[in-house]
């Protein structure tokens, strides 16, 4: 548990960056030529790092093969395109700063499709955090226009 927190502030700092880095880098791409090329890189980094962490023969398995098929997965990869497109666009047309504070409200997103897609129950207090949130952002938006 511990372990999963250290990395989930880990994730929030990295994409905290990431998204200052693509505003400044989206004034001289489109979004889709980055993501071309977020890809490609992407794609290369991912290989060496599979090879030097993963055992080589354990990649090309026919179960592997079998979920890489797999109508969930190819929704997955679909969903995820699509997700970092709207991300890339918010930041590009909206700034990192502005779109960060409506692309925050994704916690809401999960516990709705996790009710939905994996029957996780929803506890009270979860309505209680997406109020705080969305109140969080709202002030953060308004004391910027100020």
């Amino acid at each position: 548990m511990t372990l999963g927190i250290i990395f989930a502030i880990g994730a929030a700092m990295t994409w905290g960056l990431v998204y200052v880095l693509e505003q400044k880098i989206l004034t001289e791409f489109s979004v889709m030529k980055f993501l071309f090329f977020e890809s490609i890189f992407t794609l290369f980094i991912s290989v060496v790092a599979a090879l030097y962490f993963e055992k080589t023969d354990s990649l090309l398995t026919a179960k592997n093969l079998n979920i890489l098929l797999s109508p969930s997965f190819l929704i997955l990869i679909a969903v995820t395109f699509l997700a970092n497109y709207f991300i890339l666009r918010s930041v590009q047309l909206a700034g990192a700063t502005f779109a960060s504070m409506f692309e925050i409200t994704f916690p809401i997103f999960v516990v709705i499709f996790g009710f939905f897609l994996l029957r996780a129950p929803i506890h009270w207090l979860t309505g209680v955090g997406a109020i705080l949130i969305i109140s969080g952002s709202m002030v953060v938006i308004y004391a910027n226009k100020i």
